[in-house]
Protein backbone atom coordinates (compact mmCIF):
# COMPACT_ATOMS: atom_id res chain seq x y z
CA UNK A 1 0.00 0.00 0.00
CA UNK A 2 1.31 3.43 -0.95
CA UNK A 3 1.53 6.19 1.58
CA UNK A 4 0.70 9.73 0.49
CA UNK A 5 3.26 12.34 1.28
CA UNK A 6 2.20 15.88 1.97
CA UNK A 7 4.13 18.99 0.91
CA UNK A 8 5.17 20.78 -2.25
CA UNK A 9 7.26 19.49 -5.09
CA UNK A 10 10.37 21.28 -6.26
CA UNK A 11 8.58 22.50 -9.42
CA UNK A 12 5.72 24.02 -7.42
CA UNK A 13 8.17 25.79 -5.15
CA UNK A 14 10.18 27.21 -8.08
CA UNK A 15 7.01 28.43 -9.81
CA UNK A 16 5.74 30.16 -6.66
CA UNK A 17 9.14 31.82 -6.02
CA UNK A 18 9.20 33.02 -9.65
CA UNK A 19 5.69 34.49 -9.34
CA UNK A 20 6.56 36.24 -6.08
CA UNK A 21 9.75 37.64 -7.63
CA UNK A 22 7.89 38.96 -10.70
CA UNK A 23 5.21 40.58 -8.57
CA UNK A 24 7.89 42.20 -6.37
CA UNK A 25 9.65 43.58 -9.46
CA UNK A 26 6.34 44.97 -10.73
CA UNK A 27 5.68 46.70 -7.40
CA UNK A 28 9.19 48.16 -7.36
CA UNK A 29 8.67 49.52 -10.89
CA UNK A 30 5.40 51.12 -9.76
CA UNK A 31 7.17 52.73 -6.80
CA UNK A 32 9.92 54.11 -9.04
CA UNK A 33 7.28 55.53 -11.41
CA UNK A 34 5.43 57.17 -8.50
CA UNK A 35 8.62 58.69 -7.08
CA UNK A 36 9.50 60.05 -10.52
CA UNK A 37 6.07 61.72 -10.65
CA UNK A 38 6.61 63.30 -7.24
CA UNK A 39 10.01 64.63 -8.34
CA UNK A 40 8.50 66.14 -11.52
CA UNK A 41 5.68 67.67 -9.51
CA UNK A 42 8.21 69.27 -7.17
CA UNK A 43 10.16 70.68 -10.16
CA UNK A 44 6.97 72.14 -11.67
CA UNK A 45 6.08 73.73 -8.35
CA UNK A 46 9.54 75.27 -7.84
CA UNK A 47 9.67 76.66 -11.38
CA UNK A 48 6.11 77.99 -11.13
CA UNK A 49 6.79 79.71 -7.81
CA UNK A 50 10.02 81.27 -9.12
CA UNK A 51 8.17 82.62 -12.17
CA UNK A 52 5.34 84.02 -10.05
CA UNK A 53 7.85 85.69 -7.69
CA UNK A 54 9.69 87.24 -10.64
CA UNK A 55 6.38 88.41 -12.16
CA UNK A 56 5.28 90.02 -8.88
CA UNK A 57 8.68 91.66 -8.55
CA UNK A 58 8.37 93.15 -12.05
CA UNK A 59 4.79 94.27 -11.49
CA UNK A 60 5.95 96.23 -8.44
CA UNK A 61 8.43 98.25 -10.52
CA UNK A 62 7.67 101.47 -12.39
CA UNK A 63 7.46 101.12 -16.16
CA UNK A 64 10.17 103.78 -16.59
CA UNK A 65 12.62 101.67 -14.59
CA UNK A 66 15.74 100.52 -16.51
CA UNK A 67 14.74 96.94 -15.75
CA UNK A 68 12.06 97.31 -18.45
CA UNK A 69 14.47 98.14 -21.27
CA UNK A 70 13.84 96.02 -24.34
CA UNK A 71 15.90 92.85 -24.62
CA UNK A 72 16.68 89.60 -22.82
CA UNK A 73 18.42 88.83 -19.58
CA UNK A 74 19.04 85.76 -17.47
CA UNK A 75 18.51 85.65 -13.71
CA UNK A 76 18.82 82.86 -11.19
CA UNK A 77 16.29 82.26 -8.42
CA UNK A 78 17.80 79.51 -6.30
CA UNK A 79 18.23 76.53 -8.60
CA UNK A 80 15.78 77.91 -11.19
CA UNK A 81 17.16 79.73 -14.21
CA UNK A 82 14.82 82.53 -15.40
CA UNK A 83 15.16 84.06 -18.86
CA UNK A 84 13.34 87.40 -19.10
CA UNK A 85 12.45 88.82 -22.50
CA UNK A 86 10.88 92.28 -22.79
CA UNK A 87 9.33 93.63 -25.99
CA UNK A 88 8.07 97.20 -26.37
CA UNK A 89 4.62 97.05 -27.90
CA UNK A 90 4.12 100.79 -27.45
CA UNK A 91 5.49 103.56 -25.26
CA UNK A 92 3.23 102.54 -22.35
CA UNK A 93 2.91 98.80 -22.95
CA UNK A 94 5.49 96.03 -22.55
CA UNK A 95 5.15 92.32 -23.30
CA UNK A 96 7.15 90.35 -20.76
CA UNK A 97 8.00 86.70 -21.31
CA UNK A 98 9.47 84.72 -18.44
CA UNK A 99 10.89 81.27 -19.13
CA UNK A 100 11.94 79.30 -16.08
CA UNK A 101 13.89 76.07 -16.25
CA UNK A 102 15.41 73.60 -13.86
CA UNK A 103 16.95 70.28 -14.84
CA UNK A 104 14.87 69.02 -17.79
CA UNK A 105 11.68 70.96 -16.97
CA UNK A 106 10.79 74.42 -18.25
CA UNK A 107 7.73 76.64 -18.13
CA UNK A 108 6.75 79.93 -19.78
CA UNK A 109 4.78 82.82 -18.29
CA UNK A 110 3.72 85.71 -20.52
CA UNK A 111 2.14 88.91 -19.21
CA UNK A 112 1.82 92.59 -20.11
CA UNK A 113 2.79 95.66 -18.10
CA UNK A 114 1.13 98.96 -18.84
CA UNK A 115 2.02 102.43 -17.67
CA UNK A 116 -1.64 103.46 -17.96
CA UNK A 117 -3.67 100.38 -17.03
CA UNK A 118 -3.16 98.29 -13.95
CA UNK A 119 -4.45 95.12 -15.59
CA UNK A 120 -2.32 92.10 -16.25
CA UNK A 121 -3.32 89.46 -18.78
CA UNK A 122 -1.81 85.99 -18.86
CA UNK A 123 -1.58 84.09 -22.12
Amino acid sequence: METQKSGFTLIETLVSITLISLSTLFLMKCMIFALHGVKNSNLRFQVGMALENKKNSLLGQQLISPIFSEGSRIDRAGEVLIRTSIINISHNLKKITLKGSRNNFSSVLIFYKSGILREVRNE
